[in-house]
């Protein structure tokens, strides 16, 4: 009875003690002669699935004589790009030119051409518009004066600082309108 014992353990062996990720510990654990632990088995493949990898591996609608040629193609290609590359620079250098050559004059020309053909209605409304944002900046300046506005922001700041330009618009309009 030995003897079987012995031939038993002859034919087992032991899978040592591992510490997992987390600290705990596997049990040593005990295995059958040729056991292969379930990481290594390699995975099935059927007879077609290794066929169709042994072939070359190419980009699908890529045949194996196109790939011979690849060398011409690349040349072609390159040549391609810069021929193409050469056109847009082109074609942007002319719509450059073009944008220059529209002329982005005030909003006055703009609003004229769009909206109403009297250039004397447009200077009306931009006199109206310019005498608003005076009589904003002169609340800004009273709030301020008065204490209501102790830190004004750096927007407030600037439409202080562009009074005097809106003063010299307006009078400079009034004098175009002969008002």
């Amino acid at each position: 009875m030995a003897e079987a014992r012995e031939e038993k353990s002859d034919k087992e062996s032991w899978i040592p003690a591992t510490r997992r990720p987390d600290g705990t510990w596997r049990k040593a654990r005990r295995v059958k002669e040729g056991y292969v632990p379930q990481d290594e088995v390699e995975k099935y493949e059927s007879k077609g699935k290794k066929w169709v990898n042994s072939g070359p591996q190419l980009p699908p609608g890529l045949h194996v004589d196109e790939q011979k040629s690849s060398k011409n193609h690349k040349k072609h290609d390159r040549k391609k790009k810069k021929k193409d590359n050469e056109q847009n620079q082109g074609s942007l250098d002319r719509v450059n030119k073009a944008v220059e050559e529209i002329s982005l004059n005030t909003s006055e020309s703009r609003a004229s051409n769009l909206y109403t053909s009297d250039p004397n209605e447009v200077k009306q409304k931009k006199l109206k518009n310019l005498k608003k944002k005076l009589r904003q900046i002169e609340e800004l300046q009273s709030k301020i004066d008065s204490g209501e506005v102790t830190k004004p922001e750096a927007n407030q700041l600037e439409k202080l600082a562009k009074r005097t330009e809106f003063e010299e618009e307006i009078r400079a309009l009034e004098k175009d309108l002969g008002l």
